[in-house]
């Protein structure tokens, strides 16, 4: 066969096969391509909210790159929420969930984890002195420093008021950083301590004495035994001396 000939054959070959691969890619379905560039900005703008008022002292940093995600055509709705981690935990992991509605109502959903290290210092609680066991936190016994997040507790406080008149759970030692695990809410009712049973309803009001079966803090729910029945029941602590039972 000539060579002009097969030249002509192998380039109308060439131009068949790509006249073919234009029609298929004219007949591919639409989609919606989230790069995983992407995914990671929109994951970054929800970790920066994350950080609220310590966004402009602390730093973070994308632990490993996400996959794209790509979702049928559609009107595109990007949803994102905080799957593990917090602020001083030093990580965070966000969720992110694309979905897609077609014409017909019908839903597609993508989604993709983004991990995050968070870097810094943040202000913090650090005990004065030895925070023992069964005592309440007053304003003395509390400062405020700025330490690594790598160095703080779970849930590390930085707001005193969220620590002054909270009971002491957990013994602190002095120059210690205080996490919200260590401290609760006071207790106002001691085991064995005589109450006021109040029952209310539609048109009555019955009041007992009654005996604290169990430690309990305003709006805890505790048992309670009744000194007349000696009958043993639940109540809502109401103040230090008055438990609520429901009708």
């Amino acid at each position: 066969m000539p060579t002009r000939s097969l030249l002509a054959i192998t380039l109308a070959l060439g131009l068949a096969l790509a006249a073919l691969a234009t029609t298929a890619r004219a007949g591919a379905p639409i989609v919606h391509r989230l790069s995983s560039e992407r995914i990671a900005e929109i994951a970054r703008g929800f970790a920066q909210q994350q950080l609220g008022a310590h966004g402009s002292m602390l730093e973070i940093e994308l632990a490993a790159a996400p996959r794209e995600l790509v979702l049928p055509d559609g009107q595109l709705d990007v949803q994102t929420s905080l799957q593990t981690g917090s602020v001083t935990s030093g990580f965070l992991t966000v969720l992110v969930e694309a979905t897609s509605v077609d014409g017909r109502g019908l839903r597609a959903t993508r989604s993709a984890t983004v991990a995050f290290r968070v870097t810094g210092d943040q202000p913090v609680l650090v005990a004065v002195r030895e925070l023992v066991r069964g005592s309440a936190v007053a304003p003395a016994d509390l400062r405020v420093e700025r330490r690594p997040l790598e160095r703080l507790p779970r849930q590390a406080l930085a707001d005193p008021r969220d620590a002054i008149g909270k009971e002491v759970v957990r013994a602190v030692a002095a120059g210690e950083a205080i996490g919200a695990a260590s401290l609760a809410a006071p207790r106002v009712l001691r085991r064995g301590a005589a109450v006021t049973l109040l029952l209310e309803g539609p048109g009555f009001r019955i009041v007992a004495r009654g005996t604290a079966s169990e430690d309990g803090t305003v709006g805890q729910t505790i048992k309670v035994v009744n000194q007349s029945s000696r009958r043993e029941m639940s109540g809502r602590v109401e103040d230090e001396r008055t438990v609520r039972v429901p009708f």
